[in-house]
């Protein structure tokens, strides 16, 4: 897409569709500074452990259930 075609998209939007969007800029997507590691240390969380997820997600089917 180009700038000009952002700027059209953009522009086309009502306000509400507007207030419902986040733009990021990201010319040099993904990067270091996009990975999840990166991403956990800014945040400063860390991965479920198995018992959290169960938890939080009860269990959920895997590859080949149905």
């Amino acid at each position: 897409m180009t700038k000009a075609e952002l700027i059209a998209q953009v522009e086309s939007m009502t306000e509400e569709e507007a207030s419902e969007v986040k733009l990021i800029y990201a010319p040099d997507w993904p990067s270091k500074a996009t990975s999840i590691e990166e991403v956990r240390k800014r945040l400063g969380t860390k991965p479920m452990d198995p018992e959290d997820f169960d938890r939080h997600f009860g269990s959920l089917p895997t590859d080949g259930e149905g």
